[in-house]
């Protein structure tokens, strides 16, 4: 008789988490109903507004959950675990962890993948900004590419028919990626020039639909997550 007092992970706990993340990550669309928001900047030009202090601690939530999920799917064991597979879930552990400690940092960026705010915080020299916070940004936005370009691989080589469904992500947040990072080079380039680049600018709100939609589909597709009748691993029980 199983003992009822012990819970156990499963595969549904991990699709919760990406859906969640993807949720939280798409928060910052709550600005357009804010007195005084624009579209350009909004509430999130001011690091110390309140909604950018919720925006801040929404998203150490989102990349705690981003983390679990990628635990969860590396853990449990996909039925396809395919090389393609296991770099996308490590990719997508590296970029929670990447987005974490830079959340972490003291600074006056309020999304922890906004390159271009850490490279502008950099050169004008910001009260707390520091050469990690831009280059965790970096990685946490390398590390989002390579996950769901590696998903969409996978779920192609897989035969899923609903590959298509990753590969329009993947796409889109290639094409935003380059953007925020050629962004973010100009930015660090011209040594700050006093445009407001530590707001979430229209480039890393773009990014972060991307990001929201990669982790939208790790959660909804069931391929990722599908498992043989083995055993539960052990160590999965809480």
């Amino acid at each position: 008789m199983p003992n009822s007092g012990q819970l156990h992970w499963d595969y549904r706990d991990g699709r919760v988490a990406a859906v969640a993340a993807a949720i939280v990550y798409s928060l910052w669309t709550l600005e357009v109903v804010l007195p005084g928001s624009g579209a350009a900047q909004g509430a999130l030009a001011d690091p110390d507004a309140v909604f950018g202090r919720f925006l801040d601690s929404a998203h150490r939530t989102a990349a705690i959950l981003v983390v679990l999920t990628a635990g969860l799917g590396l853990a449990l064991g996909a039925r396809e675990a395919t090389p393609w597979l296991t770099v996308s879930w490590w990719s997508m552990a590296v970029f929670g962890a990447a987005s974490l400690v830079t959340a972490l940092l003291p600074g006056r960026c309020v999304v922890s993948t906004d390159a271009a705010c850490a490279a502008e915080s950099l050169v004008e020299g910001v009260a707390g900004a520091t050469a990690a916070q831009a280059v965790l940004a970096v990685v946490a936005i390398l590390a989002a590419l390579v996950g769901v370009g590696a998903l969409a691989v996978d779920r192609y080589r897989a035969g899923d028919r609903a590959w298509p469904f990753v590969a329009v992500p993947a796409v889109l947040q290639a094409v935003a990626a380059v953007a925020v990072l050629v962004l973010a080079a100009r930015v660090y380039a011209a040594a700050g020039d006093g445009s407001p680049g530590v707001a979430l600018g229209l480039l890393e709100r773009a990014h972060l639909v991307t990001v929201a939609l990669w982790l939208l589909t790790a959660g909804v597709l069931p391929g990722p997550w599908k498992r043989s009748g083995a055993a539960r691993p052990a160590g999965l029980s809480r």
